[in-house]
């Protein structure tokens, strides 16, 4: 498998997949007001701030990364990330920012809910499962092709993991048609 590939979901939309490492991580690039930003998609990226910002640094520095950007004219310079890139060891400079950065990321989140509706959010919720269905599928894949099948314990977990993530797809349209007594097209 490739270190990079990517998927366009649609015009303001493009799911990653960066291998560091020996591991695979995930990353939304979306269009928000007109502003391209890159976003980890992993758990362990979002909890762990240093390691997200040496596995973006290095994916900002990936030459088929420039290339894609290029095709899809998203400008490198104008790209912006969720995750603070800038690295200080001071404390003092942590403490007197973190108000700042509590304040910034409050400001996106409401520009974000004031710019999409919950249909909206749903759906992109919806994609990204998606698209960890399509990566387990290609695990399965890859251990049906070396033979492995539903004898061994872990073809079965990643069968359990694709068909939580189906089900999870599922009940996610199921909450879409029910309005739960608001207004079918009410923001948050």
């Amino acid at each position: 498998m490739l270190e990079f590939t990517f998927e366009i979901i649609d015009e303001a939309k493009i799911n990653i997949q960066y291998k560091y490492g020996s591991e695979f991580f995930n990353f939304n690039l979306f269009c928000s007001n007109g502003e391209w930003k890159l976003h980890p998609f992993d758990g362990i990226l979002i909890e762990n701030r240093e390691m997200c910002r040496l596995i973006v640094s290095d994916l900002l520095q990936n030459k088929d990364f420039h290339v894609m950007l290029a095709k899809e004219k998203i400008v490198l310079s104008r790209l912006r990330t969720t995750v603070n890139l800038q690295s200080d060891d001071s404390e003092e400079f942590e403490r007197d920012h973190r108000w700042d950065d509590r304040s910034s990321q409050h400001d996106e989140l409401m520009d974000y809910i004031e710019n999409h509706s919950f249909e909206e959010v749903l759906e992109i919720e919806k994609q990204q499962l998606g698209a960890r269905v399509d990566f387990f599928q290609q695990i399965i894949q890859r251990m049906f092709m070396e033979g492995i099948g539903p004898e061994d314990p872990d073809f079965r977990k990643v069968q359990s993991l694709i068909k939580i993530y189906k089900d999870t797809i599922e009940s996610l349209g199921d909450i879409n048609g029910h309005h739960f007594g608001d207004h079918p097209r009410k923001r948050w």
